[in-house]
């Protein structure tokens, strides 16, 4: 039926939660930048940390409705208003700390390797679609096992865009040569994955999961309302 698969990554693929909100993350992320010889309580490196987050989102607005920002340039911001000077090293390091402190859960939905790695048998094109941060999608990816098993990973932080966004599907055309005429969107958000499949007029297959979010109309191809992956259409014929 499809020749191409873009499957969104959190809540579809990958079954994750985190909490940055917690007072406890940027206190212990503060540490880290007392580490390095820059002082700021988790409190305020919190507030720093969203206030340039916000400054970059808005002037990444003026290209596309729906930006995104890279976490590396915020901290690097956040630093240097505190007088330092850090490395992408550290920067990396921070980012992933960041992640990881704010970590609860992560593993994959049942299903996920054996679906993915039946589609590249058969000769389909596997594509993920993802918003998030390249520094950790792809360590989640390598860590979970499944980074090799994907044709291309467009990810919204490297593009600037993020769904629903129909230029992030222009991206992942450009830089991956995905074929949207025989293409599918497997995603669990309504607003991202099936608004963007819908504006750039592909198919796609809603699969609702525990993060799904609530009371949101769904408006897709296809329908799983049992988080159950192996029902998407065409990977086992």
């Amino acid at each position: 039926m499809y020749q191409t698969y873009i499957f969104d990554l959190y809540g579809t693929l990958i079954d994750i939660k985190t909490d940055e909100e917690q007072p406890g993350v940027w206190e212990r992320l503060a540490l880290h930048f007392g580490y390095h010889g820059l002082t700021i309580t988790g409190g305020e490196l919190q507030q720093r940390f969203l206030l340039e987050r916000d400054r970059q989102l808005a002037a990444a607005a003026q290209h596309c409705e729906f930006p995104d920002f890279v976490m590396e340039e915020v901290f690097r911001e956040v630093a240097r208003y505190l007088g330092g000077n850090p490395g992408q090293a550290w920067l990396h390091e921070t980012v992933r700390w960041l992640r990881t402190l704010s970590m609860i859960k992560i593993s994959l939905y049942d299903g996920v390797e054996e679906i993915l790695r039946h589609l590249r048998s058969r000769g389909k094109k596997v594509f993920l679609l993802s918003n998030g941060q390249k520094t950790f999608i792809e360590a989640e990816l390598t860590m979970l096992g499944i980074l090799h098993l994907f044709d291309g990973v467009a990810i919204s932080s490297e593009a600037g865009i993020s769904k629903p966004d129909p230029l992030f599907y222009r991206y992942l055309t450009e830089k991956y040569g995905a074929d949207l005429s025989s293409a599918v969107m497997i995603g669990n958000d309504p607003r991202t994955d099936m608004t963007g499949a819908a504006a750039v007029g592909i198919d796609s297959c809603f699969i609702r999961t525990a993060s799904s979010p609530a009371d949101v109309p769904v408006q897709s191809t296809v329908q799983i309302w049992d988080g159950d992956l192996r029902k998407i259409p065409g990977w086992n014929l």
